[in-house]
């Protein structure tokens, strides 16, 4: 008879016992170990729905914490595979690294991720922890991540935090279809909800769904935030870059940053 036991590599040990935690496990085993060897801090939302990934420079002070990245990973996406492609950038830079796991490993629809709501709250008790003040962040959404931080954007405004002195939207325009979305524009949070606020766009020209995350639906939604009062500091159409091409091609990345880099001293 032969008895078969399950055992945790000693790399993945340690970690908080949540179930979305196992499913990244199971599906980005490899960069949850990069993660956990590179001394990223990992923690539960205060609700319990999900976890977040926070990663700080060695060496930090809790008196003076770094600028930090925060970010909405893509569809059915994965926290710890968001840090893997975000690191090389932050640490070159001195930066922390927040990533949500927004996605609640079921399916595709709204309550199957985090409302725009709860992701922000998880940002706002991790960021009142490390005591970040106002413009040090940056908060950048990849695809369906893009397409949710307009309303993570007119959270931070209207309660007052403006944390972040840039947003990113990463190949994902605005949806008007999606009830946050649509509580921006029938007023809920005032007429210029996004005064004050600075963006990057970006798109690929050779992102296969041109009209929903390429370069025609990522100037609409370019026009769309400067109707509600923000400003396009930089849109990136790369004419060789696709859905992913933001990070893959690493000169996007860069652009954007540096915006970030001059605009956090405004602050």
């Amino acid at each position: 008879m032969f008895i078969f036991l399950l055992v945790t590599p000693p790399c993945l040990a340690g970690l908080p016992d949540h179930p979305l935690i196992e499913l990244a496990k199971q599906n980005e085993g490899q960069r949850v170990r990069y993660a956990l060897d590179e001394g990223v801090q990992v923690g539960l939302t205060a609700d319990g729905k999900s976890y977040y990934v926070l990663w700080l420079p060695e060496g930090s002070d809790p008196h003076n914490p770094p600028p930090m990245i925060a970010t909405m990973h893509g569809h059915a996406g994965c926290a710890f595979a968001d840090f893997y492609v975000w690191h090389h950038f932050v640490k070159e830079r001195g930066y922390g690294l927040l990533a949500i796991q927004w996605w609640l490993g079921g399916g595709e629809d709204i309550r199957d991720y985090l409302l725009p709501n709860e992701v922000y709250r998880a940002m706002d008790d991790v960021f009142r922890k490390l005591k970040i003040a106002p413009g040090a962040a940056m908060l950048h959404g990849f695809s369906r991540g893009s397409a949710n931080i307009y309303a993570v954007a007119a959270l931070d405004r209207s309660l007052h935090k403006d944390y972040f002195s840039l947003f990113v939207a990463n190949s994902g325009q605005v949806n008007s279809n999606y009830p946050p979305i649509h509580e921006i524009e029938t007023g809920r949070f005032g007429e210029q909800p996004f005064l004050g606020t600075h963006w990057v766009t970006y798109a690929g020209e050779k992102d296969v769904n041109p009209d929903r995350d390429g370069v025609r639906a990522m100037r609409k939604t370019g026009e769309w935030i400067k109707k509600y009062a923000g400003t396009i500091d930089l849109a990136i159409e790369d004419p060789e870059g696709g859905h992913g091409g933001f990070h893959l091609r690493p000169q996007n990345c860069e652009k954007a940053l540096d915006v970030f880099e001059k605009l956090r001293f405004r602050s």
